[in-house]
């Protein structure tokens, strides 16, 4: 399934998690996230990512 918003996916995906009181979140690595994880990260939004090595070989990120 083609995934036509990557940011939107990202953002609702980070809400959804914290709305569940989870405290990890796991989504598909793609090209301007890791700046936008940057801007979450430096005002205090999340804790920090790291890379995931995912079964099936494709990059992810985890969010703390």
């Amino acid at each position: 399934m083609a995934l036509n918003d990557p940011l939107g996916d990202l953002i609702a995906r980070i809400h959804n998690a914290q709305m569940r009181k989870k405290s990890k979140v796991i989504f598909a690595a793609r090209g301007c996230g890791v700046s936008v994880l940057d801007v979450l990260k430096s005002e205090g939004y999340i804790r920090g990512y790291a890379s995931v090595d995912t079964p099936a070989g494709a990059a992810s990120w985890r969010l703390n």
